[in-house]
């Protein structure tokens, strides 16, 4: 006898057998019991979710030798006949290979014959939707007025392809996917019945596969046995159907959080070289950020997220070193590149700008974090916060600044200062290049800026500022930031200004004025 594959062998005979679908087979076996039997009904879902699996049931539950009953015995011989598909009260039909009226007609002239030895002439009608619509038109008038002996049951993905003077005659079902936990736990059971030893990585990247489509399960269990036999681990499942290796993805997410960008870049060299879709890489990925997310914003991720308790631990220890807001961020910025990599031809590009994008983004922090901090420097008695009476007069008092600056530490100091924070914070740099000095003295620098977000991004970073002088000056170094609401941004380069300079002569520009200033 030849092989018979998975999915016909675990197809379910009765309704009990069905996964994911407790609505419609609730339904249905009230309905038997109630006798309250519909002449059509309508089956829409995705594919491979038991609509047609569903269909051959409810004709067998009908016209099984012990009912009408929600529970046909499958011993019987119209219940066998149903089950190899061989019975003559039964007819299944292709809607996609038989979409013309002449096939319709053939069914309204057979369908006033008597079922030969059962209760009902069930007509099950896959792929309905691509039936013309002269078909439909056919059909219209029996699906409204069949033979008490007649029953339609339409099985369809594209419920919206079918006209609403058909609808409006059905019952209509609506199919789910299958959730990725049930089919998990259902590949679980397969394989432990067929004497197979499946790791628990490897259910998860069959089940993650198939989006919600049990059929689907059965084919690709069926494949991974064919290729590593009994004893399948998480590579077997990745090698036999050319999955990515799921650790890519929290290599890619630690490179980012580590603002490691020439590690970004590998990775996706890498993933591109595997030859695995850019698109889809990008979609897995978005995922794995919400993922992090849900980990750090939930008390109990386990019970969201269908995931392996070892990944659960990873992405616990990944979302620990990032805070939500940064997360937030991540997932918008990636969600609008995943848009520009859908229309781009070179996909492989816009997931690396996107990413090294995230990386050069500084850190955020929320309004209350803020404040905390604000409210912890001011009990320690921060020059910032505590003493705003000496900053002030260092910014405004020239001549007393004047006489308080020493050898060492002076204005002529501010050009080489910008240079040294642009290697080290690039987009740092570039804000206080828009700033204007107004004076540095022993131990404090001021400067003012146009009130609006070159102010609020300076303000920000304050912190990260005084700490790179800190750095370059080798001592403590305040830094006082004032809002200018006339302050013009600079827009003269400084002499070796290369990139502005370049913008010029590309855009055609000139140099309106040079409003900075330096007392010094």
């Amino acid at each position: 006898m030849s092989y018979l594959v998975l999915a016909r062998k675990w197809r379910p005979a009765v309704f009990e057998n069905v996964v994911g679908q407790a609505h419609v087979t609730t339904t249905l076996k009230n309905a038997i019991i109630a006798k309250r039997i519909a002449h059509a009904y309508l089956f829409s879902g995705p594919r491979g979710v038991g609509k047609t699996t569903i269909a051959r049931i409810l004709a067998k539950a009908l016209n099984c030798a012990n009912g009408p009953t929600p529970s046909p015995c499958n011993e019987c011989m119209s219940c066998k006949e149903i089950a190899n598909n061989i019975s003559v009260d039964v007819i299944e039909i292709d809607g996609a290979s038989n979409t013309g009226v002449d096939n319709v007609r053939e069914i309204r002239e057979n369908i006033k014959y008597l079922p030969s030895h059962g209760r009902y002439r069930v007509y099950i009608i896959d792929e309905v939707h691509m039936l013309s619509v002269q078909a439909f038109n056919a059909l219209l008038k029996t699906l409204e007025e069949p033979p008490a002996h007649a029953i339609f049951i339409f099985a369809t993905t594209e419920s919206h392809k079918i006209p609403a003077t058909i609808l409006s005659r059905c019952q209509r079902f609506d199919f789910k996917r299958i959730s990725l936990k049930e089919i998990q736990n259902h590949i679980k059971l397969v394989a432990e019945t067929e004497g197979v030893k499946l790791a628990d990585k490897a259910i998860y990247l069959i089940a993650r596969e198939v989006d919600g489509s049990l059929r689907d399960a059965h084919s690709l269990l069926d494949q991974v046995i064919a290729f590593a036999g009994n004893d399948i681990k998480e590579m077997d499942v990745v090698n036999a159907l050319g999955l990515m290796d799921r650790a890519l993805l929290f290599q890619l997410s630690e490179a980012v959080i580590d603002k490691n960008g020439r590690d970004c870049l590998k990775l996706i060299e890498k993933v591109y070289d595997f030859g695995y879709d850019v698109k889809k890489f990008c979609q897995d990925f978005l995922e794995h950020i919400r993922d992090m997310v849900i980990v750090k914003t939930i008390e109990k991720p386990e019970d969201v997220l269908d995931l392996p308790d070892v990944e659960i631990v990873d992405l616990k220890r990944l979302a620990g070193r990032v805070g939500v807001l940064d997360l937030q961020r991540m997932f918008t910025f990636l969600s609008k590149g995943y848009e520009d990599i859908s229309r781009s031809q070179s996909p492989r590009y816009a997931l690396e700008m996107a990413l090294l994008k995230i990386i050069h983004l500084e850190n955020l922090q929320s309004i209350g974090a803020m404040l905390n901090r604000l409210e912890e420097l001011k009990a320690c008695g921060d020059p910032v916060i505590s003493n705003n009476k000496t900053a002030e007069q260092g910014a405004g008092d020239k001549t007393q600044d004047t006489g308080h600056r020493t050898q060492g530490f002076s204005g002529s100091q501010w050009p080489v200062l910008l240079d040294f924070i642009k290697k080290k914070k690039p987009p740092l740099a570039s804000h206080l290049e828009l700033a204007n000095l107004i004076s540095i003295d022993e131990g404090a620098i001021y400067m003012s800026v146009k009130t609006g977000p070159y102010f609020i991004y300076l303000s920000e970073n304050k912190k990260i500022l005084e700490e790179l002088c800190n750095e370059f000056f080798g001592k403590e170094v305040m830094i006082d930031i004032k809002a200018d609401e006339n302050a013009a941004v600079s827009l003269k380069p400084k002499e070796g200004d290369r990139i502005i300079k370049e913008a010029v002569k590309v855009l055609g520009g000139r140099i309106a004025e040079d409003r900075r200033r330096a007392n010094v």
